[in-house]
């Protein structure tokens, strides 16, 4: 069974490379939480996504996969997969930080402008769920929650 997993992944990851012309860099898990609007309005409602974050030749990508639910299952519903991906060239982004989670909250329903957001910092970083600010040069930020951090920071700082 792991060696077919390890087929897989294998496949998976060459079927990747493949199609984005690149050698990947990075992969982790990541949930998308969503974006806020370049205009400061409410942007698209909070998602929380789960899915893979990786990065092949200067490209950040999101991709998610369908998840077997038991409940629609059980409950014989059909539900329609609607499959989520996603690229942002790292030269796009003009700033990340870590924040907390509530004001990537704040800033996806409009309260909040995403250029307001304060890093995390001392003891907030211990007691605040944290979400990766990504914000673009093109007036929006997208936050995730990301598994490897620490490690997609060295590799964006890089």
């Amino acid at each position: 069974m792991f060696e077919r997993d390890n087929v897989d992944a294998e496949k998976f990851w060459a079927d990747r490379e493949q199609k984005k012309g690149g050698k990947i860099r990075f992969f982790t898990f990541a949930t998308l939480i969503g974006r806020s609007s370049p205009t400061g309005r409410s942007g698209d409602s909070a998602v929380n996504l789960g899915g893979l974050l990786y990065i092949i030749d200067g490209t950040i990508t999101f991709e998610d996969f369908e998840k077997d639910n038991w409940l629609y299952k059980v409950m014989n519903r059909k539900r329609s997969y609607e499959k989520t991906e996603f690229d942002l060239k790292m030269d796009d982004i003009a700033e990340i930080k870590l924040i907390s989670k509530n004001a990537a909250l704040n800033c996806i329903s409009g309260i909040l402008p995403d250029t307001d957001t304060k890093p995390l910092g001392g003891l907030s970083l211990l007691f605040t769920q944290k979400v990766s600010q990504l914000r673009l040069k093109s007036g929006h930020s997208i936050f995730f929650e990301i598994m490897k951090v620490k490690e997609f920071d060295t590799i964006m700082n890089s």
